[in-house]
């Protein structure tokens, strides 16, 4: 039987930093206080908690657990946590 994760607890061991998961273009987070995102496109997927995600020109969206958001290259955005939140990072490969 293969070997499962738990994401929220595995993000949860080392807070504010992302961690890659095996397979590439994934990495699991959890976040206690904001931070900048990366500006490459990616899929945020909310895990735990509420996250929202401030974006250019006073716009926001706010994630609930189950709930996604698919930010564009080129995207500012900051992640700021409400209580705590873990979210699954899915970034594609880069192109060759």
């Amino acid at each position: 039987m293969p070997d499962t994760l738990h994401l929220v607890r595995l993000a949860q061991s080392s807070p504010e930093r992302p961690l890659e998961l095996p397979g590439g273009g994934l990495s699991v987070l959890h976040l206690t206080r904001a931070q900048d995102g990366a500006d490459s496109a990616c899929w945020y997927v909310c895990l735990e908690g509420t996250l929202i995600l401030d974006l250019p020109y006073g716009d926001f969206v706010q994630l609930r657990p189950g709930e996604s958001y698919q930010a564009p290259a080129g995207q500012t955005r900051r992640l700021t946590p409400v209580r705590g939140a873990t979210v699954l990072i899915v970034t594609a490969p880069p192109s060759t």
